[in-house]
């Protein structure tokens, strides 16, 4: 009963603290006037096995300064996709040593919220500067299901998650997002954006009014 309570204790400080250093951090810091030459950054590449029906998405983070605290939020398919997440894993990454690791997936709407602090107590250190692997996301597809090819991408979760970090002095830093190799094929391909641009030029001559002569 006593881990019991320890456990719904640490839970609800985690709801209750990382959203405050969040919404804190916005108003504490201000963007720097240099950017550094390599951008923070959050990465997802996926692993697909189309014979099996499964996909791995790893997760990456590149921080030039120690991070205190991260939200990841990503979506996975528009709501009606036929895709399943089914776990999420952070042994041996960059964040294993993390007391708080809070992942939450909404089925419905194809989301998938990453909270990451070391800890509360301030015994464990930040994460330090550098690049590598913080979360393997485990998706199965449905077996001879078709859907339009998609890119794994980075989403605003209601309230206020958004991708974000947090340095132990509760500065914000909005990282650059990379899912150029984050692509899962439902075997029908995606439109060229050529194509898409002049269907879109279409219309928008289609709805203005013609000139008369």
């Amino acid at each position: 009963m006593r881990h019991k309570s320890l456990f719904i204790y640490r839970g609800f400080a985690y709801i209750i603290i990382l959203p405050a250093m969040l919404m804190f951090s916005c108003f504490a810091s201000a963007p720097p006037k240099d950017r550094p030459v390599k951008p923070n950054t959050c990465r997802i590449v996926t692993f697909q096995d189309e014979e099996k029906n499964q996909v791995i998405a790893s997760v990456s983070v590149f921080n030039n300064e120690e991070l205190a605290a991260m939200t990841l939020p990503f979506s996975y398919g528009n709501g009606d996709t036929p895709i399943r997440c089914d776990s999420i894993k952070f042994d041996k990454t960059r964040v294993e040593y993390f007391e708080m690791k809070f992942p939450r997936i909404d089925t419905v709407k194809q989301t998938i919220l990453l909270g990451l602090l070391p800890d509360l107590s301030g015994r464990k250190p930040p994460l330090k500067k550098g690049d590598g692997e913080v979360a393997r996301i485990y998706f199965t597809l449905k077996k001879g299901a078709k859907f339009q090819d998609f890119f794994l991408d980075t989403t605003l979760i209601r309230p206020f998650n958004r991708l974000k970090f947090v340095t132990p002095e509760v500065k914000g830093i909005y990282p650059a997002f990379d899912n150029k190799k984050a692509m899962i094929k439902g075997g029908i391909p995606m439109k060229p954006k050529v194509e898409e641009e002049a269907k879109t030029e279409e219309k928008k001559e289609e709805k203005s009014p013609k000139k008369e002569n």
